[in-house]
């Protein structure tokens, strides 16, 4: 028998929300894959960036309203002042004495977060280098879209 996993460790078993975490870490996955397959076995660029673009788009929606407030207590909104059209952001986290924050939600939420656009830089690099401008286009519409 497989002994218990410290908690806080990289196993999904130990998420209090292990669907919303599994189709988080699928959203956050699944844009990037599909680039490198359709950049390798697929000629039509204007299908690998739709598809990749929708991707990226649900991964977003996903992370702002559901991943993070499920897993990590966190909101977060843009109002619009009507008077001058100024937009704002604003954020908002769970209260820690009201929720406890699961240990690998959290560690799982965040290594995502930061390593998906360090995945995409990477993906500029190597098309920096093998000189495919058309794609480092694409690649730098992904990190636009992740926040970097």
């Amino acid at each position: 028998m497989d002994p218990q996993p410290p908690p806080g460790s990289l196993s999904w078993r130990l998420s209090a929300h292990p669907i919303t975490l599994l189709c988080f870490l699928g959203f956050r996955i699944s844009s990037i894959p599909i680039y490198i397959c359709g950049k390798l076995f697929f000629s039509n660029f204007v299908l690998v960036f739709i598809l990749t673009i929708l991707l990226v788009a649900a991964d977003f929606y996903y992370l702002k309203n559901i991943a993070g407030r499920r897993l990590v207590g966190l909101r977060w909104w843009n109002e619009v002042n009507t008077h001058t059209g100024d937009s704002r952001w604003v954020f908002e986290s769970a209260d820690p004495a009201a929720r406890t924050i699961n240990p690998t939600d959290s560690r799982f939420f965040w290594l995502a977060l930061y390593a998906q656009p360090l995945a995409w830089a990477v993906l500029a690099v190597l098309a920096l280098v093998s000189l495919q401008f058309v794609w480092l286009v694409l690649v730098g519409t992904f990190l636009y879209c992740c926040g970097v």
